[in-house]
């Protein structure tokens, strides 16, 4: 979802400090508020130390989780088979 190397290289420098709780997101109002917002909100509050990472996790977050295009193309494909 990156093309950039160097973007790439920011983001995976970042996703340790998360990991390890460092810096801000190792903050006690950061971890407790974690559960009591929605993902996105959580990082748009707290992921600005780490502007590379928190642009790519509200991307991911953003994608659409449905199945209706697999079910969609399923039906398409049972058609054509009989």
């Amino acid at each position: 979802m990156v093309a950039e190397p160097e973007e790439q290289h920011l983001i995976d420098l970042q996703l340790e400090d998360f990991k390890n709780q460092e810096k801000l997101f190792g903050k006690p109002l950061t971890i407790k508020v974690i559960g009591k917002k929605t993902l996105a909100t959580w990082w748009e509050s707290y992921g600005n130390e780490h502007l590379e990472l928190q642009r790519f996790v509200i991307r991911v977050l953003s994608l659409t989780c449905s199945s209706s295009g697999c079910e969609r193309n399923q039906s398409a494909f049972e058609m054509v088979r009989t």
